[in-house]
């Protein structure tokens, strides 16, 4: 997993050394213009994952949130497809966060 990550952050890091200004600032922008629909398929392919996790029946969203280091809510989050930026309804807490 750990080469796949190091490669997209490195092609990411690599558009700051190209050299020509003019390149370098179109090759940003079209990496910014496309990020909105990376970055919504990126969620799908974590919302999926993670729906995986917790298809066992001895799967739980505590034991799922250990094991991906994030918090029982965020496993929560994820799977229902909310993003950190989207409103939560005042008041609305999940009853029982296993």
């Amino acid at each position: 997993m750990e080469k796949e990550v190091q490669r997209v952050l490195d092609a990411l890091a690599g558009l700051a050394e190209i050299d020509d200004p003019k390149t370098r600032a179109l090759a940003v922008a079209r990496v910014l213009k496309d990020w909105p629909e990376h970055s919504k398929a990126l969620r799908e392919v974590r919302r999926q994952a993670v729906l995986e996790l917790l298809a066992p029946d001895d799967a739980s969203v505590r034991k799922v949130a250990k094991e991906l280091g994030v918090s029982p809510s965020t496993v929560q989050d994820i799977a229902a497809g909310s993003s950190r930026w989207a409103k939560r309804p005042k008041g609305e807490v999940e009853e029982n966060p296993e």
